[in-house]
C-alpha cells in the first residue's frame, strides 16, 4: 500500500475511532463494487453521456446486493459508531445491508 494511502485510510480511521457523533455521507461509489455504474467516473453515466456513448451496462435492480461498503457502515452502527447515514443512491442497497430506516436518509428516494 502507498505510504500516502495508508497515512490517509490511519487518519479516517482515527477520526471515527475519536468521534462522538459520526454521520456518513454515500454517493453513488459505494455502490459500484456492486455492479452499479456512478456518474463521473471512467465510465460513469454522465462520463459516457458527454461522449455520445450509451449507459454503461448494469445489471438487473432486483440482482444487485450490497457490498463490504455497504457491510463495513453497517459495523460502524453494529459497534455503536454510526449515528446516521445519508445516501444520495436510490438502490436500496443500505437498507439491504441492514441499516434501519430510522438511521437513515435517502436524499433521492429509493427504487
Amino acid at each position: 500500500m502507498e505510504p500516502e494511502l495508508k497515512e490517509k485510510i490511519d487518519l479516517a480511521a482515527k477520526w471515527i475511532a475519536e468521534s462522538e457523533q459520526l454521520v456518513v455521507f454515500t454517493g453513488a461509489g459505494v455502490s459500484t463494487h456492486s455492479g452499479l455504474p456512478d456518474y463521473r467516473g471512467p465510465d460513469g453515466v454522465w462520463t459516457r453521456r458527454d461522449a455520445g456513448l450509451p449507459p454503461p451496462k448494469s445489471p438487473p435492480w432486483d440482482q444487485v446486493k450490497p457490498n463490504i461498503a455497504h457491510f463495513s457502515i453497517v459495523e460502524l452502527l453494529k459497534i455503536g459508531k454510526l449515528d446516521y447515514l445519508i445516501s444520495q443512491n436510490v438502490d436500496g442497497l443500505h437498507a439491504k445491508s441492514g441499516i434501519p430506516f430510522e438511521k437513515l436518509a435517502e436524499l433521492h428516494g429509493n427504487i
